[in-house]
């Protein structure tokens, strides 16, 4: 009887080093997969965030034109 439970003991200790080696390659599997959802989201990111970045910058110029020209207007309606 003390055979067969050592039989027994020994097989799940194969099974557990078995599980691990499994679960090691898994975790391996995983990471690598999820670095690459990362670049993946980062490249799309950037692909959406390249023309709002563009229409901001834009945007800022003609802000800043509008803001010179309305101080020269008021500079030449006082000198008038």
């Amino acid at each position: 009887m003390d055979q067969v439970l050592t039989v027994l003991q020994i097989a799940a200790v194969i099974f557990l080093l078995i599980i691990l080696y499994h679960g090691l390659f898994i975790t391996v599997d995983l990471r690598k997969t999820m670095r690459r959802v990362n670049d993946v989201t980062r490249q799309i990111e950037d692909t959406v965030m390249k023309p709002i970045s563009m229409a901001d910058h834009i945007l800022q110029w003609v802000m800043e034109y509008i803001e010179k020209d309305n101080k020269s207007s008021k500079k030449k309606s006082k000198k008038k």
